[in-house]
């Protein structure tokens, strides 16, 4: 049986590793969208939402 704070742990740093990924992409949409001449417009702009945290 595994270690219930063993995988506590690993979970632990794979939402860490999954945060970074999350936010590097974020930057690389706005860097792409300022790329884009229709973005200046906000043509055909998805509306990026920041996912509300659980203590």
């Amino acid at each position: 049986m595994k270690n219930p704070y063993d995988i506590l742990r690993m979970k632990e740093q794979e939402l860490m590793r999954i945060r970074k990924e999350v936010d590097a992409l974020r930057i690389a949409a706005r860097l792409l969208g300022a790329e884009d001449p229709g973005a200046a417009k906000g043509e055909d702009q998805p509306k990026l939402q920041r996912v509300v945290e659980m203590p």
